[in-house]
């Protein structure tokens, strides 16, 4: 038992006329205070306090998601893709290349020019 609710099998098999047994989902056809007669949802005559709460709270919802959706905006605006990383990735190796050379360059320039000044 889970919170005081017996537990409670969501498919049981369901035998079709050529004997082949498919799921189908358990519906509530009880008595009962949660009783949804099978068809219509649960609440009864509470239905319209909780509508009337819930339309009570969407202009808090809707701040609090005007709020939300402005931090994304800013998140996406802000953040890389997926081509912005593969060009990232290319400026990188070329910087490393040419770095590469020119040290080989300039090293081959100091060696040249410390034979031709000792070489005398």
């Amino acid at each position: 038992m889970l919170l005081g609710l017996p537990k409670m099998s969501k498919f049981e098999p369901k035998v079709h006329q050529g004997g082949n047994t498919t799921p189908y989902q358990k519906r509530d056809n009880g008595g009962g205070p949660g009783n949804t007669g099978g068809v219509n949802p649960p609440g009864g005559g509470e239905l319209e306090a909780r509508i009337a709460a819930l339309e009570k709270a969407i202009p808090d919802i809707k701040e609090k998601l005007v709020g939300i959706s402005g931090k994304v905006e800013s998140i996406e605006k802000h953040s890389a893709t997926k081509a912005d990383l593969a060009t990232l990735e290319l400026n990188v190796i070329k910087w490393y290349v040419a770095t590469a050379f020119a040290m080989t360059g300039l090293a081959s320039a100091i060696t040249f020019g410390l034979t031709k000044l000792l070489a005398h």
